[in-house]
């Protein structure tokens, strides 16, 4: 790796290089020279780990957090480096699409890496999302009923498992499924 690309993944950045990241991204020049400034407050060794990562982003679900972390941490190190920070923050952008959105959300539900999302898996994240949410109590059959009917609506073969064509569907149909994962940027940028 180069001196100046390992300035880069430390977040020590120039006006071009500014430029030429928010040109691969959702964020603008003065946006990713304030997420550099947030990231080199934030590491110690020029990597930020999960905890750093939720006190950083005001993620109070710290399991969402982790969850979150996991698929922003692209290269799977257990670190984030400066372009791994920005890029990752980029699919949270209100101006991401859609599919990016869904296709994030695809990674954070199928948990163990298999294409597929089981009911296991949306149970799992369901439960994640409401175990720190004063506002929602569901019964834990209630849950179960729904991670059921999701599944049973969606799975075209009745397999228990969703491909991302059908998670994307399910998604769409049902926006709550990732609203979980909605990261709010703006208040990092006043």
């Amino acid at each position: 790796m180069g001196l100046v690309q390992s300035a880069v993944n430390k977040g020590f950045i120039s006006d071009n290089e500014a430029i030429k990241i928010s040109e691969s991204c959702y964020f603008t020049e003065k946006e990713v020279h304030i997420l550099a400034n947030i990231f080199r407050k934030l590491n110690i060794k020029y990597n930020i780990d999960s905890k750093m990562f939720c006190e950083a982003l005001h993620i109070e679900n710290p399991e969402i957090g982790e969850i979150i972390y996991k698929i922003v941490d692209s290269d799977g190190s257990g670190k984030l480096n400066f372009i791994e920070f920005v890029k990752g923050l980029s699919c949270f952008h209100p101006d991401a699409p859609f599919k990016q959105k869904v296709k994030m959300c695809f990674k954070a539900y199928d948990s163990d890496g298999s294409g597929m999302v089981s009911k296991d898996e949306i149970l799992k994240v369901i439960k994640i999302s409401l175990k720190n949410n004063n506002l929602i109590d569901f019964e834990e059959a209630k849950v179960d009923l729904l991670a059921n009917q999701l599944v049973k609506e969606y799975s075209k073969n009745s397999c228990g498992e969703l491909s991302y064509d059908e998670f994307y569907k399910m998604v769409s149909n049902a926006p709550g499924v990732i609203e979980s994962f909605d990261l709010d940027l703006s208040a990092l940028f006043k």
